[in-house]
């Protein structure tokens, strides 16, 4: 196989003077970046803060930094801040004025480039060509800590070469167009940023004068993979009511059950938990209909505490994964009818029916391995692709009991030492944590 630094070479014969590549590196490890920054590479782009927040700390300072990805105004001072080499994304007026204020604050001039919708898809983002002159003509000059230095666009998504090719000439002549309207002294020659792995030489043709390469450089993207998550202290913040609902419960029927015994049961089902309570503490095996009623009671317990809400930063965890294509799995031990509603009410668009386990569909629950390796078996990938996000220790069991990667979650009273005895191949303390790792992995 070709290694990077051949890739590049080769790319690099059909890039002319005067063209500047932009190595995509987003969702690419800090050593690819390393390998292609030998090979003389030093233009390099990402389309999410947080990631290019984590390289520009561990890969060296010269390194130019494009952000290249959608932009939220919610994310520009945490982007300023890093000071970008250049932002080709600038999609809209309330963005542009937003880096204007930020980049004041730094006391910096942040050059950027104004993104033209050019592609015939209405979710591509960005100025329209007629509305583009004038708001350069309107925001140029008053623009002082902003630099308008061209325009970025991203062609119709089609095999139709000749779609892709109007695509390039339309923002071509829109950049010698707007060249009049820039401040005095902004560019000589405006930069056009288009053109990717797939049609950077057509790009290139019609006038580019800056192309994003990433698959034709770094290979194919990441091998899908796919992540179990645990619901309650990994979805739900959920822990601390369950704890009251079963101690109330079980106290009510003379039985002594602490929040400890509950973190430490966490992941059985209420059946068998109810089943090893009473067995310990009445010393006798709980009827069908005993079992039922105090499940049912620690149910209306649970929902009159307050139930439970989603738990901090997960949705960003959700979203990352998501937006890799990336198979999303809940595996609990939970038989609540409401389960998928519930998950849909708190992460819409997210999980669905065939990508859940849960206590109806196992015969033996968590501790046992079962619930993973259902999981495991629907998503048709190698095991080594499958990740578990526990938080419990019986959780990490079962997860390391199904031979699979398992990510502990320690949002819980126990102490980290009962998840690493379990096996727990990572121990974060906080969705935050996980969220960091991932974007590197």
């Amino acid at each position: 196989m070709e290694s990077i630094a051949e890739r590049i070479s080769a790319i690099r014969t059909n890039i002319p003077n005067g063209v500047k590549l932009v190595c995509v590196s987003k969702f690419q490890p800090k050593e690819a970046i390393e390998e292609a920054y030998q090979a003389g590479e030093r233009d390099f782009g990402e389309s999410r803060v947080q990631e290019l927040k984590q390289k520009v700390a561990s890969l060296p300072n010269d390194i130019r930094w494009h952000f290249i990805g959608h932009l939220q105004t919610n994310k520009v001072r945490d982007l300023i801040r890093l000071h970008p080499y250049l932002i080709h994304s600038v999609d809209s007026l309330r963005l542009l004025h937003t880096i204007e204020e930020e980049a004041s604050k730094e006391r910096i001039v942040q050059d950027i480039l104004l993104e033209v919708h050019v592609a015939t898809e209405s979710t591509k983002t960005g100025f329209s060509p007629k509305d583009l002159a004038a708001v350069i003509k309107e925001e140029g000059m008053r623009l002082s800590h902003v630099r308008i230095c061209g325009v970025m666009a991203m062609a119709t998504n089609t095999d139709d070469e000749a779609e892709i090719r109007r695509c390039f000439e339309n923002t071509a002549t829109i950049a010698r167009q707007i060249i009049t309207y820039l401040p005095a002294g902004s560019t000589t020659k405006p930069e056009i940023s288009m053109g990717m792995s797939e049609d950077y030489l057509l790009a290139i043709e019609c006038g580019s004068t800056m192309v994003r390469i990433g698959s034709s450089i770094f290979g194919e993207r990441r091998k899908k993979k796919a992540f179990f998550f645990d619901m309650d202290g990994v979805l739900f913040d959920s822990m601390p009511t369950h704890a009251e609902a079963w101690g109330e419960v079980m106290r009510a029927h003379g039985w002594p059950f602490t929040a400890l015994d509950v973190y430490i049961n966490e992941g059985r089902t209420g059946k068998s938990v109810i089943h090893e309570t009473v067995v310990k503490y009445a010393h006798r095996e709980p009827t069908d209909e005993e079992t039922q009623e105090i499940y049912n009671q620690k149910k209306a317990a649970f929902a009159r505490l307050g139930g439970a809400k989603p738990m901090k930063d997960v949705d960003k965890v959700l979203k990352l994964l998501h937006e890799r294509g990336d198979a999303i799995w809940v595996v609990t031990g939970s038989g609540q009818k409401s389960l998928l509603d519930q998950l849909n009410a708190s992460f819409p668009g997210i999980f669905t029916r065939e990508r859940m386990v849960t206590a109806f569909d196992v015969t033996h629950g968590k501790p046992d391995p079962e619930p993973y390796l259902k999981a495991w078996e629907g998503t048709g990938l190698k095991k080594e692709q499958c990740y578990v996000v526990e938080n419990a220790p019986l959780g990490v069991r079962a997860g390391k009991g199904a031979g699979l990667y398992t990510i502990a979650v320690n949002t819980g009273i126990l102490p980290d030492e009962m998840l690493r005895e379990e096996g727990a191949d990572q121990i974060f303390h906080n969705m935050e944590e996980l969220y960091n790792w991932l974007l590197t992995n």
